[in-house]
């Protein structure tokens, strides 16, 4: 079973946060034996070294335990390449290249050393930060503009009406042929179903994250949060896992609803459940 945990699961499992040191060891002992391996994302490294400064214990002990319980030979790609490489592939009939790599040893090395921001990578670090503060910025104020503009129309059309099924019927298509067209292969997709392609794991999930996230903003009365942007990311990198664990409520109720096959998402405590007893 290939898992993803969201950067939450970590954090709650250093802290013993709702779980305890036994749930942990049921975890390290299931990886030892081959029950499961976990994802080793680019995103979960990100997100802690972006407390680094302010709970810097905090930090060094997410990243040991990140890289203690994560297979290194599972080092996921980055979000628009494992797409990009799906998509091309859908539409040559041919089968994607894996989605990972082996880390190499001195990437390891670089991210030790990030989170202990020593000598010059304390500047690095900042650099790191502040680019990833201002995405987060700029996607969190085209969601809050594009709610500001939507919402009276979602109002007047009201969620029992217009259900998330429907809106997904609605809107993924228009949205799959973008990222066809943006890989400039739109035309072989066509030829082969552009249905075909909304059942590829990494595209059903990067449309689905998407119109789930604005349709909570507009139908449901959530407000676009700082988040929102790394919740995307971190679904993309999930589909290629069997089960993405998160702690997030929201964000699980926001994926789960999203059509996709081989792909479920649960927390922490639904997953040590389905654990085998012996584990």
């Amino acid at each position: 079973m290939i898992v993803y945990f969201d950067t939450n699961v970590f954090d709650h499992l250093e802290q013993c946060n709702g779980v305890t040191t036994w749930d942990l060891f049921r975890i390290q002992r299931a990886i030892k034996h081959g029950c499961m391996r976990l994802v080793l994302s680019y995103l979960n490294i990100e997100e802690t070294l972006f407390i680094v400064s302010s709970q810097p214990k905090r930090a060094d002990a997410r990243i040991r335990l990140i890289l203690e319980l994560a297979d290194k030979r599972l080092f996921v790609l980055g979000q628009e390449m494992i797409m990009n490489n799906d998509i091309r592939a859908y539409a040559g009939a041919t089968q994607a290249p894996s989605p990972f790599m082996a880390m190499p040893p001195w990437v390891e090395v670089e991210i030790r050393n990030l989170a202990k921001a020593v000598g010059h990578y304390s500047q690095k670090l900042e650099s790191l930060i502040d680019e990833t503060r201002q995405d987060k910025k700029v996607f969190q104020e085209f969601l809050i503009e594009g709610r500001a503009k939507l919402k009276p129309m979602a109002d007047s059309i009201g969620g029992k009406q217009y259900p998330f099924a429907n809106y997904w019927v609605s809107n993924s298509g228009w949205l799959v042929e973008g990222l066809a067209r943006r890989v400039r292969v739109l035309g072989k997709v066509k030829k082969r179903g552009v249905d075909g392609l909304l059942k590829v794991k990494s595209v059903a999930l990067a449309v689905g994250a998407n119109l789930s996230l604005l349709y909570s903003h507009h139908m449901e009365n959530c407000t676009p949060a700082s988040g929102d942007s790394r919740d995307i990311l971190h679904a993309v990198l999930a589909s290629t896992a069997d089960v993405f664990v998160t702690n997030d409520k929201r964000l699980e109720a926001v994926l789960a609803r999203v059509p996709v096959d081989g792909f479920r998402v649960m927390s922490l405590r639904k997953f040590l459940s389905i654990l085998p007893q012996w584990v």
